[in-house]
C-alpha cells in the first residue's frame, strides 16, 4: 500500500504542474510571438542597412565626380599664396573646411597660405573645380562629405 505522504506530494505536484501550465501557455504565446517580432525587425535592419550602404556608395560617386579639369589645364593653373587665401575667404570657409573641399589637409592649406609649400598638380586641378563654387554649393559638397564620413556638420 502506497505511503500517504507520498499519494499527497504527487496530487500536489500533479495540481501544481496543471495550475502553472495555465499561467504559462499564454507567456508562451507571448514569447514565440515576440521572437518574431524581433526576427522581423532584423531583416528590416539589414535591409536598411544594405540600402544605407547602396545610397553612401552612390552619394561618393557623385561627390567624387567633380567635373575635371585636364592635366594641361591643371598645369596652367597659377597659385599662390594670396589667391589661396582670398579663394578661401570668399567661400567664407576654415582652413580646414578648404582643405577638406581639395582633399587635403586643413594645414597644407595653412602651409600653403605661409608661403611654406605648394600645392600639388593634382590639388591644382581640384583647386580650378572649387573656383568655380559659389558659397552656398561649397557648404553644400562639405556637408555632404561630412555625412558620408558619418561627421555631423557644426555650425558656427
Amino acid at each position: 500500500m502506497p505511503n500517504l505522504g507520498t499519494v499527497l506530494k504527487e496530487e500536489i505536484k500533479r495540481l501544481s504542474r496543471r495550475s502553472t501550465a495555465a499561467l504559462h501557455r499564454p507567456l508562451k504565446k507571448d514569447v514565440a510571438e515576440l521572437k518574431r517580432v524581433v526576427a522581423q525587425q532584423k531583416r528590416v535592419i539589414e535591409s536598411l542597412r544594405r540600402d544605407s550602404r547602396r545610397l553612401m556608395a552612390d552619394l561618393n560617386g557623385r561627390i567624387a565626380k567633380l567635373p575635371a579639369v585636364s592635366e594641361k589645364d591643371a598645369q596652367r593653373i597659377r597659385l599662390s599664396s594670396r589667391i589661396i587665401a582670398s579663394q578661401r575667404k570668399r567661400l567664407g570657409l576654415t582652413q580646414d573646411e578648404f582643405g577638406n573641399l581639395l582633399g587635403v589637409s586643413g594645414h597644407s592649406v595653412f602651409l600653403w597660405e605661409h608661403k611654406k609649400a605648394s600645392p600639388r598638380r593634382k590639388v591644382k586641378a581640384a583647386f580650378a573645380v572649387v573656383r568655380t563654387l559659389g558659397r552656398r554649393e561649397a557648404r553644400q559638397r562639405l556637408e555632404a562629405m561630412a555625412t558620408v564620413n558619418g561627421k555631423a556638420h557644426r555650425a558656427g
